[in-house]
This record gives C-alpha cells, structure tokens and sequence, in this order.
C-alpha cells in the first residue's frame, strides 16, 4: 500500500469490476498532507524569527525599561505585530525620532518575555502573566491578551485571587472578571482572610460589593435548592461584609447588619 500526496485520488475499485475481497491490490490512498506541511512550516518560521531576535542582527530601535537597561528591536516587527508601536513610528512622535522607546512601567525581563512572544508567538512564561497582561492592553497585542487571560484563569489561587480580579476590572476584561468573581464566590471563607482580599474591600468598594451581591445571590440559590455545597456561617460573613463598610476616611460604618440567615444585608 502507498501513501501518496493530497492530490492523488483514492482509487478502489469494487467487486463491480473484478476484484474480490482478499484480492493483492495495491490501492492509491488518498492522504491530506498539506497540514503536516503548514505545521513544519510555522515551526520553521518560529523558530528563523527566534534567531533574528536572539542574533541582535540589524536592529533599528530600542526599548528601555524602567530600570534603564536596554533591548535592542526591530522596527518591521513592532509595527506589524502591535498597532500602538506602529503609530509611533507612523506619526511624528519622539520615538520615531530616536529610535528609543521608554517604557518606565515594565522590568527588562518582562519586556524581553514580550519581544519574544512578538517575534514567535510562541509561550510565555507563566509567572509574568499578570504583567504581560498589562503589556498586551497597553500595547494592543491581542493573542498575547488571550494568552495570558487564559494562564491567569486556570491558575487562579486563594492568594492572589483579589489582586486578578482587580486587574481584570482595571483593564475592562470581563471574562476573566466573571471568573474571579466566580472563584472567590466559590472560596469565600478562605479569600476573605487573604490581604489582597483586605485591601480590595478598603480600596475599591463598587468592587467588593459586587462580589458580595453575587456570593448573596449564589448562596440563595443553592438554599434554595437544597444544595449543601457550601454552608456560610454568620461570623465569616459578617468580618467580610465589615471590610466593605469603610467610609472615605478609613472608619468603619457603625450601621453594617448581618441578616438572621448569615447573609450579609446589602
């Protein structure tokens, strides 16, 4: 039997004209090899630009973190991967006429991390996912979003939950807003003894306050449902709902009310 390449019809002919079953045939299968090709393709690709990154070869502008040090780019590659570092070498903007481009937000490791994803669109390293995350909204590196929004919700934790969801609302991400939400909802007793869950509930109370409407709302459900997944005792929910009762100035509001079924009434 022969493999042969995707424009060669599988030929079989049938008992009409002969042939048995049992019959030595060497028939001519028809195979798709064009994604095998495609693949090998992109992988040559890759890596041919991870080289031009790595090799420094004919560079035209420099990115300066905010710790001063400097990685050396390419223009043609900034441009046509990220539309803000196109418009400011399209415009009369300083960058374009230094060649240098300051970024005093991001350390040298992130942005290099970024290059790369620029130049291979290859992975990323897990543990700058927050802050390529922000590099990617800032810059408009769209796959490079999805990317790390993807990292970020499946390796969300207790400890750090408070801080994703923050980010989230930050950058107007409501996809993984909903599933912050949704973890924190899920693992209210140990996210409320989190610090980031702390200074969340005394800086941002729009957005405490949404995650204990919706942990209100969940546990209404699942009462009223029979579902005893989860039983919220009047003493966590009354610390977390006291950190949400801050007023401008830092005081507590002497007013907070914890209702007779352990809910906190919002």
């Amino acid at each position: 039997m022969r493999l042969m390449s995707y424009d060669i019809v599988y030929n079989y002919e049938d008992d009409d004209n002969g042939y048995k079953e049992g019959d030595d045939i060497d028939h001519d299968i028809k195979v798709d090899i064009k994604p095998l090709y495609n693949t090998l393709a992109c992988l040559s690709l890759q890596n041919d630009f991870a080289n031009i990154f790595a090799s420094k070869e004919f560079c035209d502008v420099t990115l300066v973190a905010k710790d001063g040090s400097e990685l050396k780019a390419h223009k043609a590659i900034l441009c046509g991967r990220s539309p803000v570092f196109a418009a400011m070498f399209r415009n009369n903007f300083q960058e374009n006429k230094t060649n240098r481009i300051r970024i005093d937000d991001m350390d040298a490791e992130v942005i290099e991390e970024m290059l790369k994803f620029l130049y291979t669109g290859g992975d990323i390293s897990g543990k700058f996912a927050e802050e390529l995350f922000i590099a990617a909204n800032k810059y408009s590196i769209l796959d490079l979003q999805t990317m790390c929004e993807n990292i970020l919700i499946n390796t969300m934790k207790v400890a750090t939950v408070a801080d994703i969801l923050l980010l989230a609302d930050r950058h107007t991400n409501e996809h993984l807003k909903t599933k912050a939400v949704k973890f924190i909802v899920n693992n209210i007793k140990t996210v409320a003894e989190t610090e980031g869950w702390k200074k969340l509930c005394q800086t941002d109370h729009d957005l405490s306050r949404l995650v204990l409407d919706e942990t209100e709302r969940t546990a209404k459900r699942r009462r009223f449902s029979g579902d005893r997944y989860v039983r919220y005792s009047s003493d966590s929910i009354s610390s977390i709902a006291s950190y949400v009762r801050y007023s401008s100035d830092g005081s507590r509001d002497s007013n907070s009310s914890i209702e007779s079924n352990g809910l906190p009434n919002l």
